[in-house]
C-alpha cells in the first residue's frame, strides 16, 4: 500500500517514456549479512569476470566463478565513525593481473578526518590477493567532520583517476569550500577564498595521474611545493596555467558527491550529489567536459539556495541537474547509480539511482534531443528495495548491482529480456 501511495503522488511520478520488462527483478546475488556493509561493486575489466565487493570496514571481497572467496583482495585499517570508511575502489585501466597489477582505494585515514587514496598491486601469480608490500600513498586531503566525505573513485575514459570529496560536513557549507578553487580557512566567510591555507579540495571532484611527481608545483594543493608527491597533474586539467587555483580540480560546487560513474558507452559522467534539507540531485557532465560547477551552495538541486558572496553573480561553468527531487514521502539522500548498458535490452540507456532512506529505485531516460524523462521535480519509481540502498556496481558484462545497508547485494535480472551484449544494441545518446 505504501508503494501504491507513493506512485500515485503527483509530486512523485510521471509516465515512463521507456518501459522496463514486466519481469524485471532485483535478484539476490549475496544474501544479507554475507558481507559487511557493502557500499559498492566493481570489476577489474581484465576478462576474468570477477566481482569485487567494497566493504566500508576496509575489506574488499572477491566473487569468482559463482563463489565468494574466503580470502579478501585486501584489508586496510580505516576510520568508520560517522560516514567514514573505505569508500571507493578503482583498477588501473590497463590492469591485467600480470603486466599491470595496480589498483586504488579511497578511504578515511585512521584517527583523523582526512581522506586518502592508496595504491596496491595484486600479487604476482595470484591476482585475487594484494601484495601488501606494494602499498603506496598517492594523495591525502584534510577534512573537518565525519560526514560529507564523497569518496568515490573511478578511472575516466581518458585514463586519469577521478576522486570525489564532500564539502567538509557543516550544514550550509558556511566556510564556502565548495565554490573556492584555492586554499582557505574554516572561517565562516565564503567570500574569503584564498585567504588561508588550512583546507583545500573540499566539495570537488579531482582528476589526477597516480604517477609520482619528483618536485610538486605550488599549484598542487595536496602536496608540498618542491617536494616529491604521490601523483601528478594532467596537463589539460581546467585550472592548470592559472594562479591561486588548485590544479587537481576537475569539477567543483558539490555538497557530498557520494557516488559518481562514467557511462561505458560514451564516457559521460553522472554525479549524484547529496542535498541538504529539501532537494536531491543528479547531474550529467558530457564526456570530455572539465571545469564544471554543479552549483552548491548557490543551488540545492535546481533551486536557488543562497545568493550572497560568491553566489551573488552568475556561476562560471554551471550545469544544472537533470534529476532533482524533493524530500517528500520519506526521501532524504540520493544514492547515485549507472546508466544501464547491460544485457537487458529494454533497460539500455536508462539511468538508475535510488534514495537511501526509502530504498526506491528510480529510472530516468534521455531521448536523442537530450531531453530527460521524467522532468524535474518528478521521479519514476520502479519499486522499493529491502533496506537502505548505499551503492551500485557494474560487472564486465554491464550487469548492474545494488547494495544495501543490511549487507545484501542484488542484481537486475529479466528472464524474458536478455539480449546479450551486442554493441549495436547500445544507445549512444
Amino acid at each position: 500500500m505504501r508503494l501504491i501511495a507513493i506512485i500515485t503522488s503527483l509530486l512523485a511520478t510521471s509516465a515512463f517514456a521507456q518501459t522496463p520488462p514486466g519481469d524485471l527483478a532485483l535478484t539476490q546475488f549475496l544474501a544479507a549479512g554475507t558481507v559487511g556493509t557493502p557500499i559498492g561493486v566493481r570489476n577489474a575489466a581484465d576478462g576474468s569476470h570477477r566481482i569485487f565487493i567494497i566493504q566500508r570496514d576496509g575489506v574488499v571481497r572477491v566473487h569468482q566463478n559463482g563463489a565468494l572467496l574466503a580470502t579478501p583482495l585486501v584489508s586496510i585499517t580505516t576510520n568508520t565513525a560517522g560516514e567514514r570508511g573505505l569508500l571507493g575502489l578503482a583498477f588501473h585501466p590497463n590492469y591485467d593481473g600480470v603486466n599491470e597489477r595496480r589498483f586504488y582505494l579511497s578511504y578515511t585515514i585512521p584517527v583523523s578526518f582526512a581522506h586518502g587514496v592508496v595504491e596496491f598491486q595484486t600479487t604476482a601469480g595470484n591476482p585475487n590477493v594484494a601484495d601488501v608490500s606494494t602499498r603506496r600513498e598517492v594523495i591525502s586531503v584534510p577534512d573537518i567532520a565525519s560526514n560529507h566525505n564523497g569518496g568515490d573513485l573511478h578511472f575516466g575514459p581518458d585514463g586519469f583517476l577521478y576522486w570525489s570529496i564532500g564539502d567538509g560536513g557543516p550544514q550550509n557549507d558556511p566556510h564556502g569550500f565548495a565554490q573556492c578553487l584555492w586554499k582557505k580557512n574554516a572561517d565562516n566567510n565564503p567570500s574569503a577564498c584564498g585567504t588561508g591555507t588550512a583546507f583545500y579540495l573540499l566539495g570537488k571532484i579531482l582528476r589526477i595521474d597516480p604517477t609520482p611527481t619528483a618536485s610538486a608545483t605550488s599549484e598542487m594543493c595536496a602536496a608540498v611545493t618542491g617536494q616529491p608527491a604521490g601523483y601528478s597533474i594532467p596537463a589539460d586539467n581546467p585550472h592548470v596555467g592559472t594562479t591561486t587555483t588548485c590544479d587537481e580540480i576537475a569539477h567543483h560546487g558539490m555538497r557530498n558527491p557520494y557516488r559518481f560513474t562514467f557511462d561505458r558507452a560514451n564516457g559521460d559522467m553522472y554525479v549524484g550529489d547529496v542535498g541538504q534539507g529539501t532537494w536531491e540531485e543528479t547531474t550529467r557532465i558530457p564526456a570530455g567536459a572539465l571545469g564544471v560547477n554543479l552549483g552548491w551552495r548557490c543551488f540545492e538541486g535546481h533551486v536557488v539556495f543562497n545568493s550572497t558572496g560568491p553566489c551573488a553573480s552568475a556561476l562560471t561553468g554551471y550545469i544544472a541537474p537533470f534529476q532533482s527531487y524533493q524530500h517528500v514521502s520519506g526521501r532524504c539522500s540520493i544514492t547515485g547509480g549507472y546508466r544501464y548498458r547491460g544485457p537487458i535490452i529494454a533497460l539500455r540507456g536508462m539511468h538508475m539511482s535510488s534514495d537511501f532512506c526509502t530504498g526506491e529505485i528510480y529510472f530516468s531516460s534521455r531521448n536523442s534531443a537530450g531531453v530527460w524523462d521524467p522532468a524535474i521535480p518528478n521521479v519514476n519509481i520502479w519499486q522499493d528495495t529491502p533496506g537502505n540502498v548505499i551503492g551500485f556496481g557494474e560487472d564486465e558484462s554491464g550487469n548492474v548491482y545494488v547494495t544495501n545497508n543490511g549487507g545484501s547485494v542484488l542484481q537486475f535480472t529479466s528472464d524474458s529480456d536478455n539480449g546479450g551484449l551486442q554493441a549495436s544494441g547500445f544507445e549512444s545518446e
